[in-house]
């Protein structure tokens, strides 16, 4: 009886001390991250990347009103980092530049271990495919959402060093630069993010590719596509459910407009100027689908360790 016991608690103590297969998983890639000088340069490099962009659109928009009679000289310009700049440049900018490096951080998770035949050695060990996959998955989604942390603090930096330098330009508006990340930054991430590692995972063979098709989606979504609505206003469910938010931002800019006719002063315009740009945006509408976008790519992440298989093989 006694025996019993002390060998129950033996294994119990073994139990409570073994760590748990996704931890297990999370820590040692996260520990190769972390280990890696590239790593940190690339990261480095990234963030004095966002910054030179950033402050290279710190003022996306200038007006003005040359003298007339009985009206003064009008001068004025929307900050880069107020919500009205942030819709002018963010999709199509900053955030297009994080999604570029998405696919490359994230897609290869997995077949990574495939085209290097490591994935041999998990056919020797006890640890789950569930493990194994999602470990793989989550690692990356953690980096990724550090770059998207990133582009946050790159805004709000240059917003104040532009605020310290130049007298007239306002300090970004805190609450309307985290709602644009939180609706607009943070899904288009985890949605990328998902995408890559999923299909990566489904197709091993075609890897390459599938961070090509991504990139090329996303530049059309974001970039072009959005030019050919000119003055027509885009539907409503495109405003929606545009992943890129460029759509997004066409929706939500006529909100932000300036009638200089009715102006008599450069002290009325500062005035105006500062309380129209940086206006909360509406999220009526957009701002629940853009994160039902990506709570649904989760899934596809979901069906990829499904359907993984520990015993596979790729081409030589």
């Amino acid at each position: 009886m006694n025996i019993t016991t002390l060998t129950g608690t033996g294994q119990q103590t073994r139990a409570i001390e073994r760590p748990h297969p996704l931890l297990s998983v999370m820590t040692w890639e996260l520990r190769r991250f972390f280990a890696s000088r590239l790593f940190w340069l690339q990261a480095l490099g990234f963030f004095c990347f966002l910054l030179f962009v950033i402050w290279a659109m710190k003022m996306p928009s200038q007006f003005g009103r040359s003298t007339m009679p009985g009206q003064e000289a009008l001068d004025g310009f929307v900050a880069g980092t107020s919500a009205w700049g942030l819709l002018t440049n963010l999709p199509s900018a900053s955030l297009l530049l994080l999604v570029l490096l998405l696919p490359f951080v994230t897609a290869d998770g997995v077949t990574r271990d495939l085209s290097r035949r490591t994935h041999e050695l998990l056919l020797t060990t006890s640890l789950p495919t569930w493990a194994y996959v999602w470990g793989r998955y989550l690692t990356g989604l953690l980096i990724s959402l550090g770059l998207a942390g990133l582009l946050l603090v790159a805004i709000l930096l240059v917003g104040l060093l532009l605020h310290m330098t130049v007298p007239t330009y306002p300090l970004p508006p805190t609450g309307v630069v985290l709602l644009l990340w939180v609706g607009m930054v943070l899904p288009a991430t985890v949605l990328v993010s998902s995408l890559g590692f999923a299909l990566s995972t489904l197709l091993p063979h075609m890897a390459t590719l599938v961070k090509i098709v991504i990139l090329v989606v996303w530049v059309i979504g974001a970039v072009i596509l959005p030019n050919g609505f000119h003055d027509t206003p885009p539907p409503t469910w495109y405003v929606n459910w545009d992943p890129t938010s460029s759509v997004t931002a066409l929706g939500l800019l006529p909100k932000y407009s300036l009638h200089l006719s009715t102006i008599t002063s450069q002290a009325q315009l500062q005035q105006i100027l500062f309380t129209v740009e940086n206006q909360m945006p509406d999220i009526t509408g957009w701002f629940v689908p853009h994160q039902l976008l990506a709570v649904l790519s989760l899934l596809l992440v979901l069906v990829a360790a499904l359907a993984f298989q520990r015993s596979r093989t790729m081409p030589s």
